[in-house]
C-alpha cells in the first residue's frame, strides 16, 4: 500500500505545481491551464507516449524570449504532466491489482497473468542487485542535489522567489536543481516501461530523439538562411536553434547535438524499407549541417568521437550476425543475408553527400579557419577561466560540499577582480508606480557594452517607419544606444538604431519620441517572418538609467510592445549578452559540479555515469540494440562537458540524466 500512497502523493504534488506554473503564465495562463490537463489525461492513457514528447519537444518548448521567464519554462509543464500520467497509472494499475487478488476469479486471474511482466526467477536477484544499488547511488545523488540547492537558496538570501528572477536571485538554484529532480520524478516510470514494454520504450525513444534532431535541424535551417543567409559560411554567426538559455552564451544547442546525433545514425541503420531510409538520409544531412554551423570546436570532436564509439561497437556491416541472432532473431538473419543493392548504393551516397557537406561549410567560408587559428588562444584564456572559477572554493567544506546550486554566476562576478556582471536589471517600484532600473558595471571596459535589453516584436517590414517613445532618467549625463533589429537571439542582422544622450540633470524624467526606418535589405530568402527585438544598451556615462512608459507604434499606429511601463514586472522583456559570457558559465561540466555541489557531488555524477556505462558495455544491457547509441551519445557529451557547461541549460541537462538512467536500466532484449 506504501508505493500506492507515494506515487498517489507525487502525481498530486506534480500536478497542483503544473497547474500553479501554467496558472502564472505571462501569455497564455488559460490555454496552458487546459492543455497541461490533456497532456496529464494522454500520459494516463498512453503511458509511454512520454518517452516520444519530451526529447521531440524538448528543442522547442521554451518560450522565454517571449515571456521573460529564465528560471521556469514551458518544457517543466510537459515533465510535470509526464509525472502526473505516469505515477496515476501505475497508481490505478495496483489498486487494480490489488482488488483483483482480492476475488480470486478465472477471469482475474487471467487479466493477473497479462498485466503483470513475465521475469525470469533465476535473473530477479540479480536485477534486483542492481536496481537496489542504482537506487542508493541515486539517493545519495539527490541528497547532494538537494544539500546544495539548499546553499544555493542560502547564500542567495533565502526562498524570496519570483517568476522573473536571473541567475544571481534565488530561483537560479531551482532553476539549476530542476534537471536532476524531474528525471527521477520519472525514474518509476522508466523503470517500469522498461520492465513490461522494453520495446515500445525503445521505439518511443529513439523516434522522440529522431524528432528533436529534426525540429532542431530546421530550425537552424530557417535560422541562418534568415540572419546570415544559408550559404554564407564567413560572417561570424554560429547557430543557436530554439534554445533560448544561450541568450547569456552556453553549450545548450552543442549538448543536445552530442547526445541526440547518434539516434541519426541509427535512423539511417535501423531503416528497413527505401522511403525510411530516405528519411533517414535527409535526418542525417540536415543535422550534419546544424552541427557543422555551430561552428563548435568541441561539437566536432564530441561528434568525431561519438562516430569512433559507434564505429567499434557497429563494425562494418553495421551488425554482426551473433548479435543480430541474439537481438532480433533468425527472420533478421535471413533478411540481412539478402542482397540489398539499393542500400548498399544508398549509405555511399550519403557517406559523399556528408564529405561534401563537410568540405563545403569549411571550405567555401573563413569563419571556422579563423576559429581553428585562434584556438590557442582561445585554450589560454579558457585555463584562466577555470583557474578562476576554481579560485571561488577557499574553505575545506567548499571543497567537499560546494558553494550551492546555482550560485557562480553572482559569486564570480563580485569575488574575481575585472569580471562583473556585465549589467543587470531590477523592478522598483515608488510612489507614481514601477519602472525598470538598468545598471551598468563602473569602470569596466571588460564589460562594456555587453549587455542589451529586448522585447520580441512582429515581423516589421523594410522601408517601414515605426515610432519609439519613452521616459528616460539618470543620476549623471549617459549615453543609451536604442535599436529596432532583426535578430534571432545573440546576432543581429541589421538594424535601425541611434544613440540617446540624457543630461542626467536634477533626476528628472526626460521625454524622449525619435522615428527608426527598417533597413531595405532586411528581408531575405523565405517569405517567413523573420523575428526581431526592441534593443536597449546602456554604453557609458550613468552607472545606471531608469526607463519607463516604452512605447513602439507602427506605421498604423498599432502598438507593438507588451508591459512597456513594467507595471507586471519582467513579463515579456528579456535581456542578452554581447559577447562577453564569462560571468554566466565556468565552461566545463566537471568544474561547475565541483563548484557548486564540492568533491562528493562530483564523484556522485562520475558514479552515476560510471554505473551507466559499465552496463552497457558489461552488464544486462550490453547486447541490447540501442547500448551502441547510448554509449556514443553519453561519451559524446562528457567530451562537450570538458570544454563547456552542460548542467547549467536545464533542458538538455535533463536529457543527459534522462539517458543515463536509460542506460542504467537497460536489459538485454528478449529473443
Amino acid at each position: 500500500m506504501a508505493p500506492t500512497l507515494m506515487q498517489g502523493v507525487l502525481a498530486t504534488l506534480a500536478g497542483l505545481l503544473g497547474a500553479f506554473i501554467a496558472q502564472h503564465h505571462p501569455l497564455w495562463s488559460t490555454s496552458l491551464s487546459a492543455f497541461f490537463v490533456a497532456w496529464c489525461l494522454a500520459v494516463y492513457g498512453y503511458p509511454h507516449i512520454w518517452l516520444f514528447v519530451l526529447p521531440a519537444l524538448l528543442p522547442v518548448a521554451g518560450f522565454s524570449a517571449w515571456t521573460g521567464w529564465i528560471g521556469i519554462d514551458e518544457f517543466d509543464l510537459l515533465v510535470l504532466g509526464a509525472a502526473v500520467g505516469c505515477h496515476a497509472r501505475m497508481a490505478g494499475d495496483r489498486l487494480r491489482r490489488r482488488s483483483e487478488s482480492a476475488v480470486p476469479t478465472k477471469q482475474s486471474a487471467g487479466t493477473r497473468r497479462f498485466a503483470e511482466p513475465s521475469i525470469d526467477p533465476c535473473r530477479e536477484p540479480e536485477r534486483n542487485r542492481l536496481f537496489g544499488f542504482a537506487q542508493i547511488w541515486l539517493g545519495a545523488l539527490a541528497v547532494s542535489y538537494l544539500w546544495a540547492m539548499l546553499r544555493g537558496l542560502a547564500d542567495a538570501g533565502g526562498f524570496s522567489l519570483g517568476w522573473f528572477q536571473g541567475y544571481e536571485e534565488p530561483l537560479n538554484s531551482l532553476r539549476a536543481a530542476k534537471s536532476f529532480l524531474l528525471a527521477l520524478l520519472l525514474l518509476p516510470a522508466l523503470r517500469s516501461q522498461l520492465q513490461t514494454g522494453a520495446a515500445r520504450a525503445e521505439q518511443c525513444l529513439v523516434a522522440g530523439m529522431a524528432s528533436g534532431l529534426g525540429g532542431v535541424s530546421l530550425a537552424v535551417i530557417w535560422e541562418r538562411n534568415g540572419y546570415p543567409g544559408l550559404l554564407d559560411f564567413s560572417t561570424p554567426y554560429r547557430s543557436t536553434a530554439l534554445f533560448w538559455e544561450m541568450h547569456v552564451g552556453g553549450a545548450a544547442i552543442d549538448a543536445f547535438l552530442a547526445l541526440a546525433v547518434p539516434f541519426a545514425v541509427y535512423a539511417v541503420v535501423h531503416a528497413r524499407t527505401r522511403w525510411r531510409w530516405a528519411v533517414a538520409a535527409c535526418l542525417a544531412v540536415a543535422v550534419g549541417h546544424a552541427c557543422l554551423t555551430t561552428f563548435s570546436r568541441a561539437v566536432y570532436l564530441s561528434i568525431g568521437v561519438s562516430l569512433v564509439v559507434l564505429a567499434w561497437r557497429l563494425p562494418v556491416p553495421w551488425l554482426r550476425r551473433s548479435r543480430l541472432a541474439r537481438a532480433t532473431g533468425p527472420v533478421a538473419i535471413a533478411r540481412a543475408s539478402e542482397p540489398e543493392s539499393w542500400r548498399q548504393w544508398g549509405d555511399r551516397l550519403l557517406v559523399s553527400v556528408l564529405i561534401l557537406e563537410v568540405l563545403a561549410i569549411l571550405c567555401l567560408g573563413d569563419f571556422m579557419g579563423r576559429r581553428v587559428s585562434a584556438g590557442e588562444r582561445d585554450l589560454s584564456g579558457r585555463l584562466q577561466h577555470w583557474q578562476e572559477g576554481l579560485s571561488l572554493l577557499r574553505a575545506p567544506s567548499e571543497w567537499l560540499l560546494g558553494r550551492g546550486l546555482g550560485r557562480f554566476p553572482a559569486n564570480y562576478s563580485q569575488i574575481v577582480p575585472g569580471r562583473a556582471m556585465p549589467g543587470r536589471l531590477q523592478i522598483i517600484e515608488a510612489g507614481e508606480g514601477s519602472h525598470l532600473r538598468i545598471f551598468r558595471p563602473p569602470h569596466s571596459a571588460r564589460a562594456g557594452d555587453a549587455f542589451e535589453l529586448l522585447q520580441r516584436v512582429p515581423a516589421f517590414f523594410a522601408g517601414s517607419t515605426y515610432t519609439l517613445a519613452m521616459d528616460l532618467r539618470a543620476p549623471q549625463p549617459a549615453n543609451l544606444r536604442v535599436g529596432l533589429c532583426h535578430q534571432h537571439l545573440l546576432y543581429a542582422a541589421n538594424c535601425a538604431q541611434t544613440g540617446l544622450t540624457l543630461s542626467g540633470q536634477d533626476d528628472q524624467w526626460e521625454h524622449f519620441t525619435l522615428a527608426l526606418t527598417a533597413s531595405k535589405d532586411g528581408s531575405r530568402g523565405w517569405p517567413v517572418p523573420w523575428l526581431g527585438f526592441l534593443s536597449l544598451r546602456l554604453e557609458g556615462g550613468a552607472d545606471f538609467v531608469d526607463v519607463d512608459h516604452v512605447s513602439l507604434l507602427d506605421t498604423n499606429g498599432h502598438q507593438l510592445l507588451d508591459n512597456g511601463d513594467f507595471s507586471s514586472g519582467m513579463a515579456h522583456w528579456f535581456f542578452a549578452g554581447r559577447h562577453y559570457f564569462l560571468p554566466w558559465h565556468v565552461d566545463s561540466l566537471f568544474i561547475e559540479m565541483l563548484i557548486d555541489q564540492g568533491a562528493v557531488g562530483l564523484l556522485l555524477l562520475l558514479g552515476l555515469l560510471g554505473l551507466a556505462f559499465a552496463n552497457l558495455l558489461r552488464g544486462r544491457g550490453r547486447e541490447h540494440a540501442l547500448a551502441p547509441y547510448l554509449l556514443a551519445a553519453l561519451t559524446a557529451c562528457l567530451v562537450i562537458g570538458i570544454f563547456s557547461s552542460v548542467l547549467d541549460m536545464p533542458r538538455p541537462a535533463f536529457l543527459l540524466y534522462l539517458l543515463s538512467c536509460f542506460a542504467l536500466f537497460l536489459e538485454e532484449r528478449s529473443p
